[in-house]
């Protein structure tokens, strides 16, 4: 059984403006069970350019499993929050720019998923008090 793979919006953004979405899924599918988020998936809507990515989003939305964040999720996300500006990592400003990925990266340990982003810094940070499995490239 393939492992359990969620990617994030800004692994994605790239490959949606180069067009080369279509083969990364493919390359991706040989190792993981893709499984997106809906938080991504409302994150790549509304920066959408134009009705091709719009179609291509509502391709993914019926072609992937997609999780959505339940009031557990919420309520993890936000202890994760919490923790962050406790420790002092985080001011009340920033958390509400690290909501969509705490959100996420609760989402993907929930479902024991690795999260694939390119957004290493504010996942590490997120890491720092949440337990889940991060795959930066």
């Amino acid at each position: 059984m393939k492992a359990k793979a969620i990617l994030d919006t800004s692994f994605l953004v790239e490959h949606f403006r180069k067009e080369n979405v279509q083969g990364l899924f493919l390359q991706l599918n040989q190792y993981y069970h893709i499984t997106f988020s809906s938080v991504v998936l409302m994150e790549l809507l509304s920066g959408a350019y134009d009705r091709k990515e719009r179609r291509l989003l509502e391709q993914i939305k019926r072609n992937f499993s997609v999780v959505t964040p339940t009031e557990k999720h919420w309520w993890s996300t936000g202890e994760t929050l919490m923790k962050l500006r406790a420790l002092k990592k985080i001011d009340p400003a920033r958390m509400k720019g690290l909501l969509a990925d705490v959100l996420i990266a609760v989402s993907a340990r929930d479902i024991g998923a690795a999260l694939i982003t390119k957004n290493a810094k504010d996942f590490q940070l997120i890491k720092e008090v949440l337990d889940f499995k991060l795959i930066a490239v």
